[in-house]
């Protein structure tokens, strides 16, 4: 039970390296970048199908400019495979096309996410909110706090529709929704 315990302590701390923090940064600033350090490892835990692997990594942001802040910072300072990252915003969710490869749907977006996916349907995006509950509505990964730690909900049965793999680590770190 110990190696079970010291592993998934290993994998997760391997998932969201350490944050620095400023004392000018509020508890805002300081969990955005924590998603954004969350998003760029999914980006390593998460194979697109090969239809999608020919360009540029595109994380779309649908409002929050305070996330898409962060994601641009990590953008600029990291690539993965050889590819850049690149940050697209929508401002509604009239906009939110399929030319991402991540959505990122900010809290005040939430109600929109049955639209949202509807709009994306047959694509392979991996859709992420932030909002109790939105897994259980379709969200493939959804930021949850438990016990006052950032943590992260994964609907298996979406991933399966969206033909996008995940790891076994990503899976174990991860609270399953089906």
């Amino acid at each position: 039970m110990k190696t079970i315990l010291l592993t998934i302590s290993i994998l997760l701390h391997s998932l969201a390296p350490s944050v620095s923090v400023s004392k000018q940064d509020g508890p805002g600033e300081v969990i955005y970048r924590v998603h954004s350090i969350y998003i760029y490892n999914f980006i390593k835990e998460i194979q697109w199908p090969d239809t999608y692997n020919n360009n540029n990594i595109v994380i779309g942001v649908l409002g929050s400019p305070e996330m898409e802040t962060e994601l641009k910072k990590m953008a600029a300072a990291r690539t993965t495979s050889s590819r850049k990252i690149t940050i697209k915003q929508f401002k509604s969710v009239a906009e939110v096309d399929k030319t991402c490869h991540i959505l990122y749907l900010a809290t005040e977006h939430s109600d929109g996410l049955s639209t949202v996916l509807q709009k994306v349907k047959g694509s392979s995006m991996l859709v992420i909110t932030n909002k109790d509950g939105a897994a259980k509505f379709g969200s493939l990964i959804n930021f949850v706090s438990e016990g006052g730690k950032p943590r992260f909900e994964m609907n298996l049965s979406a991933f399966e529709k969206s033909h996008l793999k995940y790891t076994q680590q990503l899976k174990t770190v991860a609270i399953t929704v089906n």
